[in-house]
């Protein structure tokens, strides 16, 4: 790139200040960025993108061009007096070059209605449309360098730089804005781009992800180690050797390169499973797998669903399918998204395992990056000592080392503020190569929130993997539809992983991600006893494919009965499974029945082992891993006979263990199902002589009436209305289901559209349904308040950004998460305990880590920090369900006096956290409690590593 001798105005400009010796000419910062964009484009955007983004008409060469452009001219507003005055001396260098700039006290409401991001869209509107391009070419395409700051800018703000003269500086500073736009023209080739007449009208899609491109260009520029500022003294012209400097700038920053595996060998599948997967030598892959590789290697895969029984290998066959279309589309990475904390937690350590058995990269390449995402992640053990790579990758997404980036413009402040919250976590995460995430980061790419393009370019070149799809519900669903809508738009393969879901939730996950095939999905013969099955929407024009596997031989049957709810009953029951040498699992649908299960239990002599998402994070942390210790594929026989697990939905998914007999209470059909498959799970083991046909009971009040009754916390959790059909869709379908052929049609008898009702149910039904219908109607209606609007094909492709996302809210993570999960307000804090005295803070007694006092006066190490906000736990849910509990709580909480003079919560990692104190309750006692007031209510709370966390009326 070469570049032609700029004005002295134009090279008398500041785009960032180091403080009072250092500052970065804006001419110099438009070059990085165009440099570093380059290198983007090149090295870090994948095949698979930039084949889509060649189908605009341009070739790769001029859309190369026009993405440098953009780039290059992100910032030419800041070549106007509202922004300049901001720095005083850096403002008399455009002076003394001749440039007329007042005082910053003279145009400050100028600075707050021009951001610099609006002006330089304006300029390129003005400059795009005198080179000659229609008002509908040059709109979108200005509107990418409008929202370089993550927030489009909307229509109605443009009428501003016409009427805020002064703030705009009048011709001469417009004839400054200019000249930088036609010499950043010259220099990417963008000129003969529109010399040649061949630029079309940019679809959407295609605007979103230059954006965020655009913004990760911008970024890498700014920081002040790849490309470093220039003292005062120095003039304003561009360096002379922009190759060593951008190399230098490039190197430093370890960008990650596309994925893009190697061609996949499918044609000896049984060594390419061992090899990735490091299975036995005998080992052979189901039926499933086999299939889903074969369809993956004939079919050009959009949207795959492999559903199939619990303990069924989908997790491998989705590892395998991607790796094949990864390597056939040149893919970025993977994203794979799970429900929750612990099964996202489980998934890294598979998935870091299984990249160490991919093939090497080449020594001169920079490693993938991979990240965890979820609110604890640091936590993660596994994650905290991964390789270089991630090290690096953060490092360089360090906001320390940025300067000069200012969101709004609008608060006074000199603008070198530091960089946004994004450069810090969740706004880039998905940048990574590999990255596995709790579904609310996915739907977050629906959500109408500031830089929401990163996650779009992020998302764009992956292959998206989404496990549990059965977890989503109807306000989940909204956001879910709308992100698979846009990544339809971005033709990103999609495989959807599911034990349980229904035809229903299937067809509108298709018609969301192809909508322009919704009568031909409409017309697919889904079969209830089609299972199990794969499905898929492929990209190009061929039919969609139903593929039922057959796996014959594989079959399970349980017994099923309705059970009591009562302690007694419970205790009577399970302490015969016991004394006849099984290992019971009992699933309660709250804490608080858990809790009192297993005190009874306890009571009666049973050797209980409890497990809920109440405990702090380690204990549940070791809570799982004992159970996949003592339960699962490893586990001793001689110490599984008569033990006990009481637990919650904690069991449901990712840990792989096993138990002779179940109870559980009733719930609707997909989570029975799954919890069933805890049941036997694996074949080889020896039973016990009773128990060598696997029985589950299923607990319910079955003396109130024909109709078997949930508990009172049953219904509070999944309403009454689902559990009706559930108990009706058993109770038709008989005494023993067989899995996994069974498993489709109890899902659709119970979740399905209603077939005729037995008729003690019918009225019951009938009067829970509109309820059901209601509440669901105000969840989706709730839910697209803040849902980006599903993509629209053709009719969308002409929209500007500012149309796309015309509300974008500023969240953090938290309220983000929140944002796109319908739940209860709750409130997670960090445990300190404490001696019984209270003189003295003290590590959590039964964990054993080292000196029991916790030294709160002193700034906390990393890893000390990171030791504390291991003991983080969600209180219960009863003490911030109604109306101002939350914020009375966090009050309460946030104003104890003890801890708002340690030292200990100003690491970064403790700074927003709120540290709940709890005494021991006498010298030695594993047990801790405290009160807590709120308003005129008193509670007691107690933890122990027996119970977790208990609440009580004081």
């Amino acid at each position: 790139m070469t570049t032609r001798q700029l004005s002295e105005q134009a090279m008398s400009v500041w785009a960032k200040t180091g403080g009072p010796t250092e500052w970065l000419p804006l001419d110099q910062h438009l070059l990085d960025s165009v440099w570093i964009a380059a290198y983007l484009y090149d090295s870090w955007i994948s095949h698979t993108v930039r084949e889509r983004w060649n189908s605009t008409g341009l070739s790769d060469g001029q859309f190369r061009s026009m993405v440098l452009f953009l780039a290059g001219v992100h910032d030419v507003g800041k070549a106007a007096p509202a922004f300049v005055a901001q720095s005083e001396p850096l403002a008399q260098k455009a002076r003394d070059a001749g440039l007329a700039c007042r005082l910053m006290s003279e145009i400050r409401d100028d600075r707050r209605e021009l951001p610099h991001s609006l002006i330089s869209e304006y300029s390129l509107r003005q400059w795009l449309m005198l080179e000659g391009l229609d008002k509908e070419v040059a709109e979108p395409l200005a509107s990418v360098v409008g929202a370089h700051h993550g927030t489009p800018m909307a229509e109605g703000r443009m009428r501003n730089p016409r009427i805020r003269k002064q703030g705009m500086g009048g011709d001469p500073w417009r004839a400054v804005r200019n000249e930088l736009i036609d010499w950043i023209s010259e220099l990417t080739g963008f000129s003969e781009v529109l010399v040649s007449g061949d630029l079309p009208r940019i679809p959407l899609p295609i605007l979103v992800e230059v954006t965020g491109l655009v913004i990760v260009s911008d970024w890498l520029a700014s920081n002040t180690r790849l490309f470093p500022l220039r003292g005062r003294d120095e003039d304003g012209a561009p360096t002379l050797d922009m190759g060593a400097r951008a190399l230098h700038g490039w190197e430093e920053a370890a960008m990650p390169p596309p994925w893009e595996p190697a061609p996949v060998d499918t044609s000896d599948l049984e060594a390419f499973f061992r090899a990735r997967f490091a299975l036995p030598d005998d080992a052979v892959p189901h039926a499933v797998q086999q299939t889903a590789v074969e369809l993956a290697s004939t079919v050009d895969v959009g949207l795959m669903f492999i559903e199939t029984s619990t303990g069924g290998g989908k997790t491998e066959a989705a590892l395998a399918v991607a790796e094949v279309v990864g390597a056939q589309r040149g893919a970025q990475g993977i994203l794979i998204a799970l429900p929750t904390q612990a099964t996202t937690d489980a998934m890294f350590t598979r998935i870091a395992d299984w990249l160490e058995r991919l093939p090497e990269l080449p020594k001169e390449s920079a490693a993938w990056a991979v990240t965890l995402g979820h609110g604890k992640a640091s936590l993660n053990r596994r994650y905290a000592k991964m390789s270089e790579a991630v090290r690096n990758f953060d490092h360089v997404f360090n906001t320390a080392r940025s300067s000069g980036i200012h969101e709004d413009e609008t608060d006074g402040m000199l603008c070198n503020a530091v960089v946004h919250q994004w450069f810090l976590s969740s706004k880039r995460r998905l940048l990574a190569n590999f990255s596995v995430v709790t579904i609310d980061q996915l739907l977050m790419a629906g959500l109408q929130r500031k830089h929401l393009m990163l996650a779009h370019v992020a998302l764009s070149g992956k292959i998206v993997i989404i496990d549990e799809a059965h977890s989503s519900d109807e306000f989940m669903s909204v956001y879910l539809e709308s992100v698979l809508s846009w990544l339809g738009a971005y033709d990103v393969s999609i495989i959807v992983l599911s034990a349980t879901l229904t035809a229903e939730r299937k067809r509108a996950m298709m018609k969301a991600y192809a909508g322009a095939r919704s009568a031909e999905i409409d017309a697919l013969p889904m079969c209830e006893d089609d299972y199990p099955l794969i499905s898929v929407v492929p990209r190009d024009d061929q039919p969609v494919r139903l593929e039922v596997v057959d796996e014959r031989g594989q079959e399970r049957s349980v017994t099923w009965s309705w059970h009591g709810t009562s302690v007694e009953e419970i205790v009577a029951s399970v302490r015969a499974d016991a004394d006849a040498g099984a290992c019971v699992l009992v699933v309660r649908n709250t804490v608080k029945d858990a809790q009192a299960t297993a005190d009874a239990l306890t009571e009666a002599g049973l050797p209980v082992t409890l497990n809920h998402a109440g405990f702090i994070a380690v204990d549940r942390a070791n809570n799982d891993l004992d159970l996949i210790h003592r339960f699962g594929k490893g586990s001793d026989e001689e110490t599984r006979p008569g033990q006990v697990v009481v637990a919650t939905q904690v069991v449901e998914q990712s840990l792989d263990i096993d138990f002779d007999a179940l109870y559980t209470d009733i719930a609707p059909a997909d989570l029975l199902l799954q919890r069933i498959g805890r049941l036997h799970r694996h074949s080889w083991r020896a039973r016990p002589e009773s128990h060598r046909e696997a029985r589950t009971f299923f607990l319910t009040d079955v003396g109130s009436g024909p109709i078997p009754a949930p508990t009172k916390g049953s219904e509070i959790v999944y309403g009454g209305y689902l559990l009706l059909r559930t108990t009706e869709a058993l109770t038709k379908h008989g005494a023993v289901i067989t899995l996994p052929q069974d498993t489709a049609p109890l899902v659709a008898s119970a979740l399905g559209p209603e077939a005729e009702l037995l008729s003690d149910w019918a009225g019951p039904v009938n009067t829970a349904r509109g309820k059901y219908l209601a509440q669901i109607a105000k969840a989706r209606a709730k839910a697209a308040q803040w849902c980006v609007r599903p993509w629209a094909g053709a009719e969308d492709d002409r929209a500007t950004l500012g149309e796309w996302l015309a509300t974008s809210g500023d969240f953090t993570e938290l309220a983000m998460g929140a944002a796109v999960r319908d739940t209860e307000p709750s409130l997670e804090v960090i445990l300190v305990p404490t001696l019984p005295d209270g003189s003295s803070a003290i590590r959590p007694p039964w964990l054993k880590t080292g000196t029991s006092i916790l030294d709160v006066s002193s700034l906390p190490s990393d890893d000390l920090a990171r030791e504390v906000a291991s003991w983080s736990v969600r209180l219960p849910g009863r003490l911030t369900r109604w109306d101002g509990a939350l914020d009375a709580v966090i009050q309460e909480i946030d104003r104890d006096p003890r801890t708002r003079r340690w030292l200990l919560r100003r690491h970064p990692l403790l700074r927003s956290e709120l540290l709940l104190v709890m005494a021991q309750t006498h010298e030695g006692s594993n047990t801790l409690s405290t009160t807590l007031t709120v308003g005129t209510r008193s509670y007691e709370l107690r933890y122990s590593p027996e119970q977790g966390m208990e609440v009580n009326d004081s």
